[in-house]
């Protein structure tokens, strides 16, 4: 492919369904939220979904990536303070291969050092092969801000020996983007925790549990109840992410808060560390699961 001639094309208004049209068969059947919005169109979430779409259409700056006179892919890129993020990013299967990801990777980087970026980030579903590969064609590594859903079984363990404090929203505010930063300091380092912040976005609405051990703080927790059940939020810190360790501390805040605890949110590098057991059922939900990576200019 390195023979076919490649062009940028900056995308108008009246570009919008083509770009709708084009973004969604670049991720077909590689990324399973995509597919939903395709297999029901018209549900309330699906029209949601697309007007956050056409939002970021509008607000982003969108070039076709155009091979040989054909729109063969997407580049949608929205500014932040300190980097870019990909809205969207790639090409049509029939146009994966040869060197097109490079030559996309040096028009993201001359994009952004031309604006003074030097910085960029892009979020994809796990299942997205293409993509990964793309993003690892010009340096894509992991952010550190992604996250699992775990369905939880019905087993009964021990509570964890710890103490818990309820928090005011401010307070836990401060605390969830803390244990977040924490997360991308273990995967990324230092060096990114200033532009992880600048994704964090808002605060879910729930119950705020500090969790501490010998008067040392460990974690957060953020509890949603639902019909009679609740679903858990858990940062801890890295010692306590072993399988025992982890359903010890469902089991105290299920106990705590009076419910069954029946989903739990962990850090992707937590999920990977456990294993499911007698003692701690769960079903984790790697279909729905996104990894967050970050590139350079320099």
């Amino acid at each position: 492919m390195s023979d076919l001639k490649i062009d940028f094309v900056p995308a108008r208004w009246w570009d919008a369904l083509d770009y709708f049209r084009l973004t969604l068969e670049m991720v077909r059947g590689r990324d399973p939220l995509a597919d939903q919005l395709l297999a029901r169109p018209w549900s309330l979430r699906s029209l949601l979904e697309f007007g956050y779409l056409l939002d970021n259409f509008f607000h982003a700056s969108t070039f076709f990536v155009v091979v040989s006179g054909e729109r063969a892919g997407v580049i949608s890129m929205r500014h932040y303070p300190q980097f870019i993020y990909m809205d969207a990013l790639g090409v049509l299967p029939e146009f994966q291969r040869g060197d097109i990801g490079r030559r996309i990777g040096k028009f993201i980087r001359d994009y952004g050092i031309r604006r003074k970026y030097h910085w960029g980030v892009a979020a994809m579903a796990v299942s997205n092969k293409p993509v990964h590969m793309l993003c690892g064609a010009f340096g894509g590594r992991l952010l550190g801000l992604s996250t699992t859903k775990l369905t939880l079984g019905l087993s009964i363990s021990m509570p964890s020996e710890f103490e818990m404090k309820r928090l005011k929203r401010s307070e836990a505010r401060e605390a969830w983007k803390r244990w977040k930063l924490d997360e991308v300091k273990h995967v990324a380092g230092e060096g990114v925790v200033e532009i992880a912040a600048q994704l964090l976005g808002t605060l879910p609405r729930g119950e705020y549990l500090a969790l501490y051990q010998k008067g040392q703080e460990i974690g957060f927790a953020l509890a949603r109840r639902q019909k009679g059940e609740v679903g858990i939020d858990l940062y801890t810190s890295t010692q306590f992410w072993s399988s025992e360790s982890t359903a010890g501390f469902v089991a105290a805040l299920a106990h705590h808060l009076g419910s069954t605890a029946r989903y739990l949110q962990v850090t992707q590098t937590h999920a990977n560390t456990l294993t499911a057991s007698a003692s701690f059922d769960f079903r984790r939900h790697r279909e729905e699961e996104r990894h967050f990576v970050y590139f350079t200019s320099d």
